[in-house]
């Protein structure tokens, strides 16, 4: 039972990517809340003027505290609240899950954004909807249309930036067919990634699978044609409840042994593949601009009023380069996945070297800024240099 004395607030928005995660999340572990949207006047007096600028979700406790990244929401939540926490304890499963929080989280940008924004004869009205009625829930379809219009062009304006061009698209599309085989074989044995209770993992790709992927008119078409056990999960997902009627008498406990299933291993091998280039790449840019600039701890990583980037990298992945803006904050999510690999007794590091050895992500834990990056009043600012390993 939850410690709350009130339900907590999510301020987020239905095809809000981060929403996904964080109100699925608020299920699975059975936590009173309520859903507010953006246009809730409490939004805009004071949780906007508390974390900087228009962000979702925002969770907001009994006590009145505010938490705004979806990863530290639920962090916050797991030291709050008697659930069975979402982080396995087997080494390999912990690892692992924090590393498809991350793929999820940020890897699936570019497929969740392109299969939105690129096929407005599908999507085009629905979005508009969603996005003009955030702000006026109960506005006309003109009405709606006039809010949304301005957000939608910036949105779709946004994927150079990201990746998606015409040259990467048939990668960007690739990547994402073949995550659903991969998923769609998986799921056909386990309930969740790492068997009978969902991971950091799974909350991490239930925000693309969700939100964009599995609720956006096109891309659901896609999944519910192509991959009926991915469809499923997102259900199952969105389910207070364990929902896995399909798997009578499994117990809602992670994979006993530490065990990685082959058809997990074969996910983390497409994780190696389509984004290890971008994170290598990211942490040598940034590694890079360290080496002739002089940054303070605790300032900013990224100045207000800038781009909200250091610079470019263009990661080759499948054979053809994709230029894009270098993000930070994938690098404090690697942090986190090299920081729970660090706290492992010698013989726990070697089991997971292992694994990652055999799927292409051998090089993976080794992966450091020469900076920590560290999250503080709601942005990523610099920390603590890092020692040489």
């Amino acid at each position: 039972m939850s410690r709350a004395t009130a339900p907590y607030v999510v301020y987020g928005a239905p095809p809000s990517l981060y929403t996904g995660k964080t109100r699925s999340y608020m299920r699975k572990m059975g936590l009173p809340y309520v859903e507010r949207l953006p246009s809730d006047p409490a939004y805009a007096e004071r949780v906007m003027p508390a974390v900087g600028k228009l962000w979702l979700p925002v969770l907001e406790a009994p006590d009145g505290t505010l938490v705004q990244d979806t990863t530290q929401i639920i962090d916050y939540l797991e030291a709050c609240e008697p659930v069975a926490s979402c982080y396995p304890a087997g080494p390999r499963q912990l690892v692992a899950a924090l590393l498809i929080e991350l793929y999820g989280d940020e890897g699936l940008t570019r497929q969740a954004m392109h299969f939105r924004w690129s096929f407005p004869d599908y999507n085009g009205r629905f979005m508009a909807m969603n996005i003009g009625r955030l702000f006026s829930p109960t506005a006309s379809e003109d009405e709606a249309r006039a809010v949304a219009a301005g957000t939608m062009r910036h949105l779709a304006g946004y994927l150079p930036a990201i990746g998606v061009t015409p040259e990467t698209i048939p990668v960007v599309e690739a990547q994402y067919f073949d995550l659903l085989a991969v998923l769609d074989a998986h799921f056909l044995h386990h309930p969740y990634l790492f068997g009978g209770r969902p991971s950091i993992g799974d909350f991490g790709l239930m925000g693309p699978l969700y939100a964009h992927l599995g609720r956006d008119p096109y891309p659901a078409m896609l999944m519910a044609k192509h991959a009926d056990r991915v469809q499923r999960w997102v259900e199952r997902m969105n389910a207070q409840e364990i929902d896995s009627p399909e798997f009578p008498g499994l117990a809602p406990a992670f994979l006993a042994g530490d065990e990685i299933p082959q058809s997990l291993q074969a996910l983390l091998a497409l994780v190696a593949r389509d984004y290890l280039p971008e994170l290598q790449q990211s942490v040598a840019m940034l590694n890079d601009w360290l080496t002739v600039n002089a940054v303070e701890e605790g300032a900013p990583i990224v100045p207000p009023g800038t781009r909200n980037t250091l610079g470019t990298i263009a990661p080759v992945i499948r054979g053809v380069p994709h230029p894009q803006r270098m993000r930070h904050y994938p690098l404090w999510m690697l942090q986190r996945v090299t920081d729970a690999y660090d706290r492992l007794a010698a013989p726990d590091r070697q089991a997971v070297d292992a694994l990652f050895a055999g799927v292409g992500l051998g090089d993976l834990p080794r992966l450091r800024t020469t900076r920590r990056i560290e999250r503080r009043n709601h942005q990523e600012v610099w920390g603590a240099p890092v020692e040489s390993r």
